[in-house]
Parts: C-alpha cells; structure tokens; sequence
C-alpha cells in the first residue's frame, strides 16, 4: 500500500467530526496539549523570528498564547477545518489582539504566494488526504527562508485498537497514518529543505476500555475513511471489540492505548 496516497479521508465526515467535538475537546485533548508544548520547546531551538505565523488546524487555539509568547511581536493566522473550533480559538485572543482567523483546509490553502515566514502546524496533517500535494501548497505560500514545523502521528498510532478491529472485520475503523521516511521525502520533493524528522513513542492509559474511544470521539477523531463501515456500534460488537483489546492493549490492568508522534521542521529555500 502506498501510504502516501491512502484511501481517500470523507473530508465533509471530518469536518463535521471536529465542528461536533468543538466544545469538548479542550476536556479531551491531553495528550494533545502534550505535544503542542513539545513542538513549541522545539521552536526554542531555532533561530528565526518570522513576521506573519501560519496556524494551521489551530483547533480550539490552543497554540495562539504560547506562539505568541515566543514571538510577541509576530502576526498569527489561525486557520482551521472546523468554523466550530475557530469561535473556540477566538477565546485565546486577548483584547488587543488581532483576531486573524480563516476557515479553510489546508488541502486548498486560500493565501497568495510568500505571505509567510512560519508555518506551524500541530496534528493536523495526518488529516491530508495528498500529503506530496499539500507540502507542495505550503511551500508556494511560503517566503524564502521560511520554516515549516510540525507535529503529526505515525503508523503505530493506536496499533492495539487497528488489531483489535481486525479480528472482527475487514474494514478500515482507524487512519491510516503516513511513516515519518515518506514525510521526508515528500519535504524533499515539495521543495523544502534540510528537513528533520523524528519520532517518539507516548502511551496512554485507561482504566476502562470505554474511555479510549470516548476520548477520540470527544476530540473528533471519527473514522473518516470513505469505505469505513457504516453500521452501528452494538452492544455485542462493543463487547467483541473490548475483548480483543484485552488481549492487544491490557498491561497491569489498564487499557493502553499508543501513539507514535512524529516531529518535523524544514526550510523554504532562500532565493538565489
């Protein structure tokens, strides 16, 4: 399978998704919250003070206080899927700030050629349906010698409950996730470069097996595959299902679930 093209995302099922999960999720979002101040210790690291910062898949605008903490005296472009998660992120704005918010998808990225000198995206490109295609986007928005940083999820992303899902059927139940060597290598062919890309692995865990999915559903991680299955949880597959993640994901009794998180940063080339 190539994962760089994988079975197309049914993109109206995730907007829909996440305009749904709008109010719940800053609940929900630990791990999340998690890597977002992870990507933004990364940021420390490097020298670059941009003018105009592009968020993008802000969400709830959890990432606008800490960006502009770094770069207090940068512009912010929040810009997410979800209308619903934009009224969330404007809540994130101080008074005197400037509200600069854009519903669009980062697939069709609505701004004209070098507008910025960051883009910062945390978790939100494993929601591209083209990942070559949607780098390629990013880097004619970009000015030269801007920088492109990143969070996204990997192939070993909730590992226990894809297994547990596949001894009951065939359909796909979980997103499938592009490896962090393909990420490089569609940087390189977009146009950026020095790209780095790294990985690490977080668990967490649960005391009930109810929990993980409540927690992805509260976030708006629906199953978005356009040839998921389209029948209901019952109550006897919920009990299949828990089984078959006792088996994948128990450890010391608790439910555990994976993800591996992938980190990246490149370069928009300077002109020569």
């Amino acid at each position: 399978m190539d994962l760089l093209n994988p079975p197309r995302l049914d993109k109206v099922s995730v907007k829909k998704s996440f305009n749904r999960a709008a109010k719940s999720y800053n609940r929900a979002a630990i791990l999340q919250e998690e890597i977002l101040i992870r990507l933004i210790q990364r940021l420390a690291y490097i020298r670059h003070l941009p003018t105009l910062i592009l968020d993008m898949g802000c969400g709830t605008g959890k990432a606008f206080g800490r960006l502009k903490k770094q770069y207090s005296k940068s512009a912010i472009v929040s810009m997410d899927l979800a209308f619903s998660m934009l009224v969330e992120s404007r809540q994130q704005y101080g008074f005197f700030d400037r509200k600069l918010v854009i519903n669009a998808d980062m697939e069709r990225l609505p701004f004209k050629d070098s507008s910025f000198d960051l883009l910062f995206s945390s978790l939100a490109l494993q929601w591209s349906n083209d990942l070559p295609e949607t780098f390629r986007d990013m880097q004619r928005i970009a000015q030269p010698g801007a920088l492109l940083m990143f969070a996204t999820f990997g192939p070993l992303t909730l590992k226990e409950l894809r297994e547990s899902w596949l001894e009951l059927d065939a359909k796909p139940h979980v997103h499938q996730f592009v490896d962090m060597h393909d990420i490089g290598d569609a940087l390189v062919a977009a146009g950026f470069s020095q790209p780095v890309v790294d990985a690490e692995m977080i668990e967490l865990e649960y005391s009930e097996f109810r929990q993980v999915l409540d927690d992805l559903k509260d976030i708006g991680a629906s199953n978005a595959d356009r040839n998921r299955s389209r029948g209901l949880m019952t109550p006897s597959k919920l009990s299949t299902l828990e089984q078959n993640y006792r088996k994948h994901g128990l450890r010391d009794g608790k439910f555990i679930a994976s993800y591996e998180v992938v980190y990246g940063h490149a370069w928009v080339p300077n002109q020569v």
